[in-house]
């Protein structure tokens, strides 16, 4: 995700240089073949440009608004889920009774923050289709981790058994019927977050707006220099490509943010806010146990600051 208040030309031109140097070279030769040699017949002196152009600007707005939607949502669940992870947290840390009898295991309560934990991770790799495997058994332990991997939908699977962790902690007195509803309540919202992500993923723009839009931005760009070379002449190529890089950093930058979970610069910054989850968490599960007189160390430091890479972060 962009971080920076600026835009580096940079991150817009390699994708874009191979189409400008075409029709620069194009531009060139129309503005000799009129200026020079002096045909005429090249100029399409009638060709309504500055209505064209209009139309197809309100062609792109249209594409641009349906992108930014997408990328928009995309956003805003995960900072519902942001919100979700932190309540839930803190009705495992507080809602939940002391456990009666000395156990080997770690307090139940720890067990659901961890696997909240691990649900944020798994989600962000489910979406990007990587593996998540290698962050869940330093998360949750290998057994747990080996038991997760025949699932094809490993956050739904995590929910799963959190859902069980929460049934064992009612049946051993832990929970009433009435905490047990509010927190089953933020635990079906994880599933409608992980659901409405899924929908974005899985159902891209119409193809419609992926093709239409760059086919008619690269007809007006071919068109354009004939229709103002009469009146611009051998100026005719710094205009027409001024004008072309427009219309084509907009189709590009259109097109980059209408899948917002490819894992590129404009992606949502899942591994941002998902680090942050984990943080928030650690932080609150630190604090009870400070509070309770129990702590368990740690199995692996886990870095989770997250540090803007060239005015970006994942």
């Amino acid at each position: 995700m962009i971080v920076r208040d600026k835009l580096p030309l940079k991150r817009i031109w390699p994708q874009a240089w191979r189409r400008l140097l075409v029709l620069l070279i194009f531009d060139c030769t129309v503005a000799v073949i009129y200026s020079v040699f002096h045909h005429k017949w090249i100029s399409l002196n009638g060709l309504p440009v500055a209505p064209l152009a209009s139309a197809l600007t309100i062609f792109l707005a249209f594409r641009t608004n349906a992108a930014y939607g997408r990328w928009w949502e995309a956003r805003q669940l995960w900072g519902k889920l942001v919100n979700y992870s932190r309540a839930l947290t803190r009705q495992y840390l507080t809602m939940l009774d002391d456990e009666t009898e000395e156990r080997d295991r770690p307090p139940l309560r720890n067990e659901l923050v961890k696997h909240q934990i691990a649900f944020a991770h798994a989600l962000r790799c489910h979406l990007r289709k990587q593996a998540s495997l290698p962050e869940l058994k330093t998360l949750l332990g290998e057994e747990i981790a080996d038991e997760l991997s025949v699932y094809k939908n490993i956050p739904a699977a995590i929910n799963l058994r959190t859902g069980k962790l929460l049934r064992q902690a009612r049946s051993e007195g832990m929970l009433d019927s009435f905490r047990w509803t509010a927190i089953d309540d933020n635990l079906t919202e994880m599933s409608n977050i992980q659901g409405a992500c899924e929908r974005i993923k899985n159902t891209p723009l119409p193809r419609q707006f992926e093709y239409l839009p760059r086919i008619l931005v690269d007809v007006f760009c071919w068109l354009l220099p004939l229709g103002i070379v009469d009146d611009l002449g051998l100026v005719t190529p710094i205009a027409s490509t001024l004008i072309s890089f427009t219309f084509i950093a907009a189709d590009l930058m259109s097109r980059e943010i209408s899948n917002p979970f490819d894992n590129t610069i404009h992606d949502t910054p899942m591994t941002a806010l998902s680090r942050t989850i984990e943080l928030n968490l650690r932080e609150q599960m630190t604090e009870t146990d400070k509070e309770r007189g129990w702590h368990e160390p740690s199995r692996q430091r886990v870095r989770l600051d997250v540090t803007p890479v060239d005015g970006f972060v994942f």
